[in-house]
């Protein structure tokens, strides 16, 4: 028996980019470019600047606001209960602010630093690890998948500033 809502249905965006790639495939036209299938704020990705609502079974719940023209995690850690049950939640309740000035204390997706990306590396490695040493190449190799070419989203607190 199919169960129509168990099978994947294209999303409107999608639905377009297909009907434009059908229509030029018949004119013979060269593909699309990158530029035609910017978002209506005219970035490469909806979610690009937006203050998106975060919630968790937990009862948690927080508005972080996305500073770059880059995909974000749909769920991490949630910092009340400490599960990673933390998720994008209320999508159309996602709003457009590229002029936010976050408050002191909210929590801002950043591009990812290659240095922290090292730092992150390395705690994973110290994690997962423990007592094995990890030759300096394959550190190097999982710094530059954790950095991902600089696309990368990193998670600050905005006006925390680390005590030396």
């Amino acid at each position: 028996m199919v169960q129509p809502y168990k099978q994947r249905q294209p999303g409107s965006r999608e639905q377009r980019r297909a009907d434009e790639r059908a229509a030029a495939k018949q004119k013979g036209a060269e593909p699309i470019k990158a530029a035609t299938l910017a978002t209506p704020n005219g970035h490469q990705h909806s979610e690009a600047f937006c203050l998106m609502w975060y919630a968790c079974a937990c009862g948690h719940r927080e508005r972080i606001w996305n500073s770059r023209d880059g995909v974000t995690p749909f769920g991490f850690v949630c910092p009340s209960c400490k599960e990673p049950k933390l998720q994008h939640v209320d999508w159309r309740e996602d709003s457009y602010a590229p002029n936010h000035q976050p408050s002191s204390g909210q929590r801002v997706w950043v591009d990812l630093t290659r240095e922290r990306a090292r730092t992150i590396a390395q705690r994973t490695i110290d994690q997962v690890a423990k007592s094995q040493q990890v030759p300096a190449h394959d550190f190097e190799r999982i710094v530059d998948t954790v950095f991902n070419n600089g696309t990368a989203p990193d998670l600050v607190i905005w006006g925390y500033v680390e005590a030396s």
